[in-house]
């Protein structure tokens, strides 16, 4: 089996997850634009408006943009091995903080929130998309844990090489996923860099 039908493969067998991932992600990205809007508005009623960039709206460097996500990835993929619940921690995390600075920018300047929102789409589509594999990559490592222990007790498997055997799939499937998380990175990092403030700016005007 190639790489690209194996990646298929991978997608597919785990469409609901990765799915229900991305609506998660969604909806607390919904809740923390909304629930923050007044709080942020007390605390940004003594701050001038203001056409500065948005908050982590830089031209940042690309390799520091690459290196801090797909740290970030490899961090909570790793940690995943605990019941796969940093991975879905760390995709609540970003949903809520990309909300609250979505609502904070929105506050700060006018259009803000257009600007905000026109300012990721970019980017947005290949690192949000991989956020939420690199969510479904840990979660898959877990369960690959979990089954593999699982099938080791069981009176059916002989030992761990033909537990192992059993189980390996997951394990691929959530190691091909977290290096097809990594290539959305890489792509985003210079959209990030040189092109979703000049389009947020074409778009919605400085």
């Amino acid at each position: 089996m190639n790489i690209l039908n194996l990646l298929t493969e991978s997608l597919m067998d785990n469409k609901k997850l990765i799915i229900g991932l991305y609506i998660l992600f969604i909806i607390f990205f919904v809740l923390a634009w909304v629930l923050s809007g007044s709080i942020m508005e007390g605390a940004m009623a003594k701050i001038p408006a203001s056409n500065a960039t948005a908050p982590g709206m830089s031209g940042d460097d690309v390799v520091d943009i690459f290196i801090h996500n797909a740290w970030g990835g490899v961090v909570s993929y790793v940690a995943s091995i605990f019941f796969g619940i940093p991975a879905v921690l760390i995709l609540i995390y970003n949903g809520i903080n990309l909300g609250f600075f979505g609502q904070m920018f929105d506050q700060l300047v006018p259009n803000g929130g257009l600007k905000f929102i026109v300012y990721l789409i970019p980017h947005g589509i290949f690192e949000i998309t991989a956020t939420v594999i690199q969510s479904a990559a840990g979660v898959l490592l877990f369960l690959f844990i979990w089954r593999f222990i699982k099938a080791w007790r069981s009176s059916e498997t002989d030992g761990a090489s033909d537990a192992f055997e059993k189980t390996k799939k997951i394990l691929i499937q959530s190691l091909v996923l977290m290096v097809f998380a990594t290539v959305l990175i890489l792509i985003a990092a210079p959209i990030e860099a040189y092109f979703s403030v000049p389009f947020s700016e074409f778009i919605v005007g400085t």
